[in-house]
């Protein structure tokens, strides 16, 4: 495996100072200054967003700009006016370009302008990797802005959920908004969040009618019919009704990494209380580690959920957050081409680093086939571009560490990971985690699966881990008896029973 000559280093950060030194007028004056950003090679104007804090830190509001959480996102140039003063600044144009970070004073009642060249360290989509977010919200003109900031290609803008209907009685023209050249957005995404937990609708031709529901009638399945050719995504691996969704096919794929999993609220009935109260007090990784860990326990049974991220981009303190799916998309990409590699678990998902993998040439979503007690060793080709500072890379098989090595040690051994090997069913994957310590930082690709004989992985502990959830899931119906209550228990029976056989399927521990 190759060491990517594109690792740059961990951070890159462009001290920017600049002193005006007009004829000062009144204290009370203005300053004025307009900021161009441009790319370096194509001389074209870059979409940006950057954060200004005066001498005491405090974020400053930039007029005309979108403000998220005291950050301004532009696209080509941006005309300020501030008081006179030092200020600090972070200048971001999302994942491929390097930050920068600096400070520049301003006198009173100047006037000036300057231009900022940023280098790509790395173009993803000429590598075939384009990033996309599952749950956007907001006006339609914000998340073209914020898209072109953060540099992502799709987007899914929820746009009605359990309150809401705004497309009701109105001519529905076209279900995507294009624009900057190649950028889509989704316009009819959806939500339906109540007591089974959180799901999120994408590629709708129409919404659906989930308003004015009870919290536990009808159940989120209700609307499986009507999906059509729509892709649902469960809103993260922690939603009570998970196993049932799972048992009845009805979501596409699962969303494993986002500010909404850190946020999370565990009620007490929650089938997964316990486990949550084992969490240690002011851990900020704990709840995106517990997600990650139901999710390995979900490819243990051999189910294979493609994962997503999401980040609602205009909810206060996201708006530094990246998190985000990049689909590898062969051939010309289009919006259809790049719903399809998700299909297919081609991706990686990320809010930080950028990690990129084969294995015999084969992106993560393929599936080896190899005959049941022979020795068979995968090499991993890996690529790694980051602007944060690696703590450590690791390979997982089976939802176990099968490798852990620093970013020092991985380079020592010049880019090259010990193979991994199997004789029987599984899975495995790559996932690299920073030092960051404000939250859980991280990249990984999606699992490359091994068949053995033709037969996937099925854990019976894992089977079982599901089936109990359901029983805990069930016992805590809230609706009364009755019609409504039966109809909500038989569907957590039948989902008990798909879990009771998948344990009987069992092939692995």
């Amino acid at each position: 495996m190759q060491l990517s000559k594109r690792f740059a280093p961990a951070r890159v950060f462009l001290l920017l100072s600049f002193v005006l030194l007009a004829p000062a007028l009144s204290l009370g004056a203005y300053s004025e200054y307009e900021l161009r950003v441009i790319d370096a090679k194509t001389q074209l104007p870059c979409s940006a967003k950057i954060r200004i804090t005066n001498s005491r830190d405090r974020a400053q509001r930039i007029d005309g700009a979108l403000m998220i959480d005291g950050t301004a996102y532009f696209t080509g140039g941006l005309k300020m006016k501030l008081r006179p003063g030092q200020y600090g600044f972070r200048l971001d144009a999302g994942p491929e370009y390097p930050f920068m970070e600096g400070h520049f004073i301003l006198q009173s009642g100047d006037s000036d302008s300057r231009t900022i060249e940023l280098k790509r360290f790395i173009d993803m989509k000429q590598e075939g990797w384009y990033p996309g977010n599952l749950a956007l919200s907001g006006r339609t003109v914000d998340l073209e802005t914020i898209m072109l900031a953060d540099d992502l290609v799709l987007g899914n803008h929820i746009t009605w959920n359990n309150q809401i209907n705004p497309w009701a009685g109105k001519p529905i023209t076209s279900p995507r908004d294009e624009f900057g050249a190649f950028r889509s957005l989704w316009e009819l995404g959806g939500e339906d969040n109540r007591a089974g937990g959180k799901v999120w609708f994408a590629r709708m031709n129409e919404p659906l009618p989930v308003q004015r529901l009870q919290p536990e009638y009808p159940a989120a399945t209700f609307f499986q019919a009507d999906v059509g050719s729509g892709h649902v995504i469960a809103a993260s691996p922690l939603e009570p009704d998970l196993p049932m969704w799972i048992a009845r096919d009805f979501v596409d794929s699962i969303s494993i990494l986002g500010p909404e999993i850190e946020a999370y609220q565990f009620g007490e009935k929650h089938p997964l209380a316990e486990k949550a109260a084992e969490i240690r007090k002011g851990d900020v990784t704990g709840k995106a580690r517990l997600a990650l860990d139901i999710y390995y326990k979900l490819l243990e049974t051999g189910i294979r959920l493609t994962p997503v991220a999401a980040n609602g981009t205009n909810e206060e303190d996201e708006s530094s957050r990246l998190d985000r799916v990049y689909a590898k998309v062969d051939g010309n990409y289009t919006p259809d081409a790049w719903w399809d590699a998700v299909d297919a678990g081609n991706v990686f998902v990320t809010n930080g680093p950028l990690l990129r993998a084969t294995v015999e040439g084969y992106p993560p979503g393929h599936v080896f086939p190899i005959n049941i007690g022979e020795k068979h060793e995968f090499q991993i080709a890996l690529s790694l571009a980051t602007r944060q500072t690696i703590a450590y890379l690791e390979v997982i098989k089976n939802g176990e560490k099968d490798l852990e090595i620093s970013l020092d040690e991985y380079k020592d051994r010049r880019g090259v990971l010990p193979p991994v090997t199997f004789t029987d069913s599984g899975w495995f994957l790559v996932r690299v985690v920073t030092q960051e310590s404000g939250y859980y930082q991280y990249a990984t690709t999606a699992p490359f699966f091994v068949e053995a004989n033709g037969q996937p992985r099925i854990s019976k502990s894992a089977s079982e881990f599901f089936r109990d959830w359901v029983f805990r899931r069930a016992m805590n119906i809230e609706l009364p008896d009755g019609d409504q209550r039966n109809e909500i228990i038989d569907l957590q029976r039948d989902a008990r029973d798909f879990w009771q056989k998948r344990a009987k399927m069992a092939n692995a521990p």
